[in-house]
């Protein structure tokens, strides 16, 4: 099978085409005049032919040169306008935007910021994938994924965002008829929830003004989602471990309450995680730009509220 044109040739020829001698075609080129002449010396060798007949101060195109420069030409063109099409899509805020976060995250923090984002950059098409699953941002085609770890990828950018703060919660009626819940050594008594990627039998670690309790629990329900076991919490199952910003619409709606105040777990780090670009797309920075402070001030507020408590 024969091999494409070398694509630097074609330019290198298509300068000579239009200048009219190899030293004003190096001009153009911001090269050698040795680089021009081997470039056509290349192509008249793979096309076994000669396109230009060389002269002391000018060259003349053969018939095979003339028809070539007009696809060198086509070449060149299309190269223009392949960048001028990019260098607008990268100063527009539009297209495909894809955001991964975790369901409850999502749902409670993100979702409406993200409303309020796209009534802004009405050009864009946002798809927010909310799954549990550790997604990798650059392997998978995802523009920003916010998650609770940081990343050892130099191809991957983590910017965080703030911290979190768990606290033990239950619905009124399970408090109305449970026993006695004043301390975490009590819990060993109560119904009790765990996530998904923990064993039935676990630990909750606990600290309150330095003191630290750590409790093995045993659950009979383990939900793999924070939505789905606030939803069990309020139907009166037990007592489950949530972050401030999960259990706060509950609590507003008198269907949770907070159980062994000032007791917490260690706060947990939330990051922005995309790949690493430069320069950024606009609409990279648009979403950095309006997203980024809104999410920070609503977990600086969630833990401003435990920590005042």
């Amino acid at each position: 099978m024969k091999t494409i044109l070398p694509p630097d040739a074609l330019l290198a020829f298509d300068a000579l085409a239009r200048a009219g001698s190899f030293t004003a075609a190096a001009d153009q080129l911001g090269c050698t005049k040795s680089h021009v002449s081997q470039s056509v010396k290349r192509l008249e060798a793979e096309l076994a032919t000669v396109l230009v007949f060389r002269t002391t101060r000018r060259v003349t195109l053969t018939e095979a040169g003339m028809r070539l420069a007009a696809h060198a030409a086509t070449l060149r063109e299309m190269l223009q306008q392949s960048r001028l099409e990019i260098e607008s899509l990268q100063a527009k805020v539009e297209g495909p935007l894809r955001i991964s976060a975790t369901q409850t995250f999502g749902q409670v923090i993100l979702s409406p910021i993200l409303a309020e984002f796209s009534l802004q950059y009405p050009c864009l098409r946002i798809e927010l994938d909310t799954d549990h699953r550790l997604k990798n941002p650059a392997a998978e085609g995802i523009d920003f994924c916010i998650r609770t770890r940081s990343v050892g990828d130099e191809n991957l950018v983590a910017r965080h965002l703030g911290l979190s703060q768990n606290r033990a919660y239950a619905s009124p009626n399970y408090l109305a008829q449970a026993g006695r819940l004043e301390h975490p050594c009590d819990l060993t008594s109560h119904r009790v929830l765990f996530e998904l990627d923990q064993e039935q039998t676990g630990s909750w670690l606990l600290e309150c003004e330095g003191k630290i309790a750590q409790v093995e629990l045993h659950s009979s329900l383990l939900i793999d989602s924070l939505a789905s076991i606030a939803s069990a919490t309020v139907a009166g199952y037990g007592v489950a471990l949530l972050p401030s910003y999960a259990a706060t619409p509950y609590i507003q709606q008198g269907l949770l309450q907070e159980v062994l105040p000032g007791w917490l777990q260690a706060p947990c780090p939330f990051f922005l995680v995309y790949p690493y670009r430069h320069p950024l797309p606009k609409k990279y920075e648009a979403f950095i730009q309006f997203v980024v402070p809104r999410i920070q001030a609503h977990l600086q507020r969630s833990l401003d509220e435990v920590t005042s408590e």
